[in-house]
């Protein structure tokens, strides 16, 4: 069993309409609305969300303890990496979508809960194990409780998921990316600035990177392999994985200053003379990439 939390007030109302009645997005808050789902539905074997502050063990451990009295595992998606929560980002805009192009909110969830899916069952029959009736005329036996062929249905979603997979991997040139060690130099392409690997952490393709003084977790797909690493200060006001905020006087002492001293701009000779002199060894780039000056013809 899943269940997928995510840290938006119009995500919770999406997916579950009987908790709109959430006008704080506290962990207490949202703790409580979980008990009251749980007390219905079970408690699910793993509850995915994204990096809200809510969810995040660093800021608070209520949801933590939460997790350990009621004995389900917690997992979230990759910061900055909204395709690895891809499955309740659709559901999410479907549900949207149905909603807004209706004017009564709980007849288009009740139609979308009694469509079909891709594996022949309907929303509701996965999770009442019985079809709902609708404003659409139904005969009263296809009403009653039966219980879905689990095999039939792990089959016929693998298949879907393999397919998805393959037509994706072949449209967007997909390739699998090696494991970095810890202590390997990276280039953290959304931040633009150069890191050092922490370490892997338990969740999917993610990992822990130092920059300066902060550290963020991103997932691999961010994170490029820089042979070449040159330390970069980070801004004064940005915030690291731990959610606390540096102040000036917390900056790294040994990074240099971005212009220690005014300098004036060099003239047409002396810029001519320092490309002549250039080394023409090859140049590497934080990405990997090796640039070599072209070849000119000396006449």
């Amino acid at each position: 069993m899943l269940c997928v939390l995510a840290g938006n007030k119009q995500i919770y109302y999406s997916i579950y309409p009987e908790i709109a009645r959430l006008h704080r997005l506290t962990s207490a808050e949202v703790i409580n609305h979980c008990k009251s789902i749980f007390s219905r539905h079970g408690i699910p074997d793993v509850v995915r969300s994204d990096n809200g502050s809510q969810f995040d063990p660093v800021k608070t451990v209520e949801f933590k303890d939460f997790a350990k009295s009621y004995v389900f595992i917690h997992t979230s998606s990759s910061p900055k990496f909204y395709q690895s929560n891809g499955l309740i980002e659709a559901a999410v805009k479907t549900v949207k979508a149905r909603i807004k192009k209706s004017r009564h909110p709980y007849l288009a969830l009740m139609a979308y809960l009694a469509t079909p899916l891709e594996n022949g069952f309907s929303p509701s029959e996965l999770l009442m194990g019985r079809r709902i009736n609708t404003t659409l005329p139904v005969a009263k036996t296809q009403l009653q409780p039966y219980s879905v062929n689990k095999k039939v249905l792990e089959a016929k979603e693998e298949r879907r998921i393999e397919g998805q997979k393959m037509n994706y991997d072949k449209h967007h040139g997909v390739r699998n990316l090696d494991e970095l060690d810890p202590g390997q130099n990276v280039w953290i392409t959304d931040r633009r600035v150069t890191g050092k690997v922490v370490q892997k952490t338990p969740y999917p393709r993610s990992y822990l990177v130092q920059s300066g003084k902060h550290v963020y977790r991103r997932n691999r797909k961010h994170l490029i392999p820089s042979p070449d690493f040159h330390p970069e200060p980070e801004p004064e006001d940005d915030f690291d994985v731990t959610g606390y905020q540096h102040s000036p006087a917390d900056a790294d002492p040994g990074c240099p200053p971005l212009m220690s001293s005014p300098q004036s701009p060099k003239t047409y000779s002396e810029r001519a003379s320092s490309s002549t002199e250039a080394s023409p060894d090859p140049y590497v780039t934080r990405s990997g990439r090796t640039v070599r000056p072209p070849k000119k013809l000396d006449l």
